[in-house]
Formats: C-alpha cells, sequence, structure tokens
C-alpha cells in the first residue's frame, strides 16, 4: 500500500493513457458497453500493469504545470494508438459505401452503434464482419498489449517538427491503406455490378420498350447479394490481413518511436 501512495501519480498517467485508448478503439468504444465498465476495465488493466511500468521508473515533472502537460501527452498517445486502429473499421465502412452507391442502397442508411455514425446497409455488415474478425484474432488484446508496449517503446512525445513529421507520415500511410482495403473489399461486388450495368445498357438498346431502370434495381441487389455470399471468405481473409497489418505497422511505428 505504502508503494502504491508514493507512485500514485504514475498510477493516474498510466490510467489516462488507457482511458484514452479505449474511448476512440474500435469494440471497447462502443456505446453498447456502458461506460462504467469500461472505467472499471481500465482501471484494473492499469492495476495490473502499473507495478511493472513503475518499477521501470517513470519521470516525474515537479511541479503541477509540468504533471498537467504529462498528463495530456497521456491522453493525445493513447488517443493515437486507438485511432491508428480505427481508421481500418472506417475502411470496412467506406468500402460499403462504395457498394451502397453502384447498387442504389446510399439512400438507405442506418446507425452505426460502434462508430456512431450513419452508414449504408453494407457497411454495417462489414463493420460488423470486421468487429468478428477482431475478436477472433485476439486483436482487443493486442490493443492493450499496445498500450502497454508503448510504456517501454514510447514513453514520451515530443512537440519537435521531426517528430510531429513522423506522426503524419504514420497517420498519412494508415489513411492510405485504407482507402486499398476498402477497394480490395468491394472491387469484386462493384465489377460485377459493373458489367450488369453494361448488360443492362445494351437490353435497353435492344428493347428500349422495356423499363430497364424498374428491372434494373431489384436485379442488381440479388446479383450483389449473391456475389456478396459467395466472395465472403475472401473478405474476411481481407480484414485479417488488414488488421494483421494494422497492429505490424502499430508496433513497428511504436519501436522507432523518435521520443
Amino acid at each position: 500500500m505504502h508503494y502504491f501512495v508514493n507512485h500514485f501519480q504514475v498510477f493516474l498517467l498510466i490510467m489516462m493513457r488507457m482511458n484514452a485508448m479505449i474511448i476512440i478503439a474500435p469494440f471497447f468504444s462502443s456505446d453498447l458497453i456502458p461506460f462504467r465498465i469500461k472505467a472499471i476495465i481500465s482501471f484494473l488493466i492499469t492495476l495490473v500493469i502499473f507495478p511493472v511500468v513503475a518499477a521501470k521508473g517513470y519521470p516525474l515533472p515537479g511541479d503541477m504545470g509540468g504533471y498537467a502537460l504529462l498528463v495530456l501527452q497521456e491522453v493525445v498517445i493513447g488517443l493515437f494508438l486507438g485511432f491508428l486502429v480505427s481508421v481500418i473499421f472506417a475502411a470496412f465502412q467506406l468500402s460499403g459505401q462504395f457498394l451502397a452507391v453502384q447498387v442504389g442502397f446510399g439512400i438507405n442508411e442506418v446507425l452505426d452503434p460502434i462508430g456512431q455514425v450513419s452508414v449504408p446497409l453494407e457497411g454495417q455488415l462489414k463493420n460488423l464482419i470486421g468487429l468478428l474478425v477482431l475478436l477472433a484474432m485476439n486483436g482487443h488484446h493486442l490493443m492493450l498489449q499496445g498500450v502497454y508496449r508503448s510504456y517501454e517503446l514510447a514513453p514520451i512525445i515530443s512537440a519537435k517538427k521531426i517528430f510531429m513529421g513522423g506522426l503524419l507520415k504514420s497517420m498519412l500511410h494508415m489513411f492510405s491503406g485504407m482507402f486499398v482495403v476498402a477497394l480490395k473489399i468491394a472491387i469484386p461486388v462493384v465489377a460485377v455490378i459493373f458489367l450488369v450495368e453494361v448488360c443492362l445498357g445494351i437490353l435497353a438498346r435492344v428493347a428500349p420498350q422495356m423499363n430497364i431502370m424498374m428491372l434494373g434495381f431489384p436485379f442488381k441487389i440479388a446479383i450483389s447479394f449473391v456475389v456478396m455470399v459467395v466472395i465472403m471468405p475472401l473478405i474476411v481473409k481481407i480484414m485479417w490481413v488488414g488488421l494483421e497489418r494494422a497492429f505490424g505497422f502499430i508496433f513497428k511505428m511504436l519501436a522507432h518511436w523518435p521520443g
């Protein structure tokens, strides 16, 4: 108990970084999980890793202003780690947007309970599948491990130009990867729908008396769902590889943290 009291400031700093990650990271940030449960999870995880981090030493400033800046630094690092993972889930939703525009589901949107944004039905489906893939690969454990390893590899943050340039470069790399993953998921269905559109256009020229627009909507919807069911193993594989690369990039970035 005496040891905990002497290092209580370190305990608060660890909990701030953990809370910041839980606030923005997928699965943990869902409103389906009550706020009290999130607070309890953060407290218990901090209680576990606190002795290890405190034993290795953590530099603390002697004034309140310096400690407030240190708290802000912990929040920024936690938000940054959670944001890098949430970018991949934005790719899953973006793939649904690509598909919704081609099929005609863009007007039919639902509220995503995880991201708290309105997304098409396909985007919600891809997001839920991605969440299941995340849990299947123990991604929630990897996120917690990333926060723990960040105290070994990224203990401090700096406002230097070189350091901030490295963070911006990392974010740019993740955003570019987001579009690549979204295109990989959506391109099979979009390509098939494009071929269907071409066939319907030819049919409209051959038989102009037919109402191709009214006949095309249900036909494209049926074809898109059939193709999605057929390529579902491929979609799961792309999501799995995308999440693995995202976590690998995060750990690699922490290993080369310029702080």
